[in-house]
């Protein structure tokens, strides 16, 4: 069995690898992904602020208030970080094929191929509009189902999951 996905490295592709790869790793979920961790901080830094003005204790509330502008600065700054760090792909624009067989998964992109043995890759990702394949907690590889011109997403779900299987059971 050998199912192939081709697929441009636009903003849109690099933008969605970017958001589930942050929403499969824990620590970067909860700075990016969380909203509790940005506005719960803000939302009680505001009522101490309120709290220090109505005791007339402008100096605390001063210094507050400036923790508060950087408390927004720091997610403004994050989110461009993000989003520079996707203008900088050096593939961007490119065409990457990736085929899958019982081999393992081969990469042909712009900056030269790879192949990759079931043995080195990472528990991969099975999501409702493609596969996330996993090289480090960083680093995968995302695979929309409408990017497959070979196979289908039943085949790329069938392959993983024989795939993986194998490699839990040599693994024990």
């Amino acid at each position: 069995m050998k199912t192939t996905h081709q697929f441009v490295l636009t903003d849109e592709y690099v933008a969605d690898a970017q958001r589930l790869m942050i929403a499969q790793n824990k620590t970067l979920k909860l700075l990016y992904q969380t909203w509790w961790v940005w506005w719960l901080p803000r939302v009680v830094l505001a009522g101490v602020i309120i709290y220090c003005l109505s005791h007339h204790l402008e100096s605390p509330a001063a210094v507050l208030g400036v923790f508060l502008v950087i408390h927004f600065w720091g997610q403004w700054f994050g989110r461009r970080t993000m989003a520079r760090a996707r203008k900088n792909t050096r593939t961007k624009g490119s065409t990457t094929v990736v085929s899958m067989n019982d081999q393992g998964v081969d990469i042909d992109g712009a900056h030269g191929t790879s192949h990759l043995k079931w043995l080195a890759m990472l528990q991969p990702i099975i999501c409702p509009q493609g596969v996330l394949i996993k090289f480090s907690r960083l680093a995968g590889l995302w695979l929309p189902d409408h990017a497959l011109i070979e196979g289908s997403p039943a085949d790329v779900r069938k392959l993983l999951a024989e795939k993986v299987k194998d490699l839990a059971a040599t693994s024990k």
